[in-house]
């Protein structure tokens, strides 16, 4: 897996509106043609990720020897 979400890279809400987050986590999500998103998580939101890999640790996909050498 080479997936990151960095927290440094956390981003003010410009133009908040009443009851949203006062920051994000800006990732570009890629699709399988090569097209990239831009996408905003919250605080809560990566919290519930990370929830939910330690309770399903079985789906976590583990990187190869090959992956891990070639990056």
């Amino acid at each position: 897996m080479k997936s990151k979400i960095y927290l440094k890279e956390e981003v003010g809400n410009k133009d908040r509106k009443f009851g949203s987050s006062l920051s994000y986590y800006p990732v570009m999500v890629e699709d399988p043609d090569g097209n990239e998103t831009p996408a905003l998580f919250t605080r809560a939101q990566l919290k519930e990720a990370r929830v939910r890999a330690a309770r399903n640790p079985e789906d976590i996909p583990n990187e190869s020897f090959w992956g891990r050498l070639i990056g």
